[in-house]
């Protein structure tokens, strides 16, 4: 599924290329695909995306930060329950879908956020693949955080 990047949003790529992990390929992209749409509808005056991806001892951190309207407090506290959504047509499954697809790669995924300054998604996924019996993937090496985007003209190399 791709992600249309809004006329009035920049994209900033401050990814490390080298940096890889194996993991679900289309699950990790479903995850990255929400997280991105996400940060676009919380700037619906525009704004900028950042993503970045970072080295840690755990394996690899991927962050998503926007400069959108943030997330209120009492917002913050059932972020990843399912079925809650602050969107007219939502299901309210998007965000605990990513939840329960990172970890079942063995990793973990949080907000933080700023009422009226933006949010920051990171993930976490370890290096090496947790193998867990009650998750079947398939393991393969990811595309790019922002290969979900439909076209490029908004994003920038950092």
């Amino acid at each position: 599924s791709r992600v249309k990047v809004p006329s009035n949003v920049r994209v900033l790529d401050k990814t490390q290329e080298t940096l890889r992990i194996k993991c679900d390929q289309e699950r990790m992209k479903t995850v990255f695909a929400k997280l991105v749409e996400n940060a676009f509808d919380a700037m619906p005056d525009g704004g900028m995306l950042t993503v970045e991806s970072t080295k840690v001892k755990e394996g690899v951190t991927i962050s998503f930060s926007d400069t959108g309207i943030g997330i209120p407090t009492e917002v913050m506290t059932r972020l990843w329950s399912p079925l809650f959504t602050t969107k007219a047509m939502g299901m309210g499954l998007g965000l605990s879908i990513c939840k329960r697809i990172v970890e079942a790669h063995g990793g973990t995924i949080s907000a933080e956020s700023s009422e009226g300054k933006g949010s920051t998604f990171t993930i976490t996924i370890p290096t090496e693949p947790v193998t867990n019996q009650d998750s079947e993937i398939s393991m393969a090496v990811p595309e790019h955080p922002l290969s979900t985007l439909e076209k490029q003209r908004n994003k920038e190399r950092a």
